[in-house]
């Protein structure tokens, strides 16, 4: 039976400002809570009672030996806890990987979003990212949360590896890497073709979101601009392939 302090923490989380205040977030699912348990601090797992099976065991078992906390839920607990359509039989309550601005200047590479407002783009350039070894991002004060539940979701656990810093004024954090010796590159229809992105000294690529874009002041911070040229008729690239590419071309 699933305690009542467990299911009010669970009910709680689900709202930012409640991630916020504890510095915690929920992972769902067998592949989220054993990423969480490999690179991550777990303070509490929860599954439920029907779907134990065998991968189930594991996840406990390393519980058990790590002295993880496990409550179990029926049905009926499950699905009043669940973030999803379905509960995915095991979820985790997991610490926040939370970085300084300071701790990222020893990156190379660095990814800035700007105004990145919808948790699937966000979660696949996370993965994205960590896919081509860039582990550190940092977001402007108007995008969506990362431990959104359904940022944490379409991550497929790359938030666990990435290091994620949320700026509450993020003109002044340009400047602040620009200080740092950051280049800062932005993608423009007006720029340099893409195929001619150097790979040198300290980059940090900008990118704002599919409805606003970059705004004019960020713009006007950018050192280099690049654009990613097409040979059909689509209008625009979604913003999670245009970083795809970028950071492909970025690592030749």
């Amino acid at each position: 039976m699933l305690s009542n302090s467990a299911s009010t923490l669970l009910r709680k989380l689900s709202q930012k400002k409640f991630r916020k205040e504890y510095g915690l977030f929920i992972v769902e699912g067998k592949k989220g809570v054993q990423e969480a348990l490999d690179n991550a601090d777990v303070e509490l797992i929860i599954v439920e009672e029907s779907a134990i099976d065998s991968d189930m065991g594991i996840i406990i078992s390393y519980a058990d030996k790590t002295n993880i906390p496990v409550e179990r839920a029926n049905k009926k607990e499950a699905d009043s806890i669940k973030q999803t359509e379905t509960f995915p039989g095991v979820m985790a309550v997991v610490g926040m990987n939370e970085t300084s601005l300071d701790d990222m200047m020893e990156a190379d590479t660095i990814l800035l979003l700007d105004r990145v407002n919808d948790p699937g783009n966000l979660g696949t350039i996370i993965r994205t990212a960590d896919w081509f070894g860039v582990n550190d991002i940092i977001l402007s004060e108007e995008s969506v949360d990362p431990y959104n539940e359904k940022v944490v979701r379409s991550t497929m656990g790359s938030i666990f590896r990435t290091h994620i810093y949320q700026s509450e004024y993020i003109v002044e954090t340009v400047e602040f890497l620009k200080k740092n010796g950051y280049s800062i590159v932005t993608l423009d229809m007006e720029g340099r073709d893409i195929r001619d992105l150097p790979k040198k000294g300290k980059q940090a690529f900008l990118f704002g979101s599919e409805s606003h874009g970059i705004s004019d002041t960020l713009r006007a911070l950018a050192d280099e601009s690049y654009t990613i040229s097409g040979n059909g008729n689509a209008e625009s690239l979604n913003l999670a392939m245009s970083v795809g590419i970028t950071l492909y071309q970025h690592s030749q």
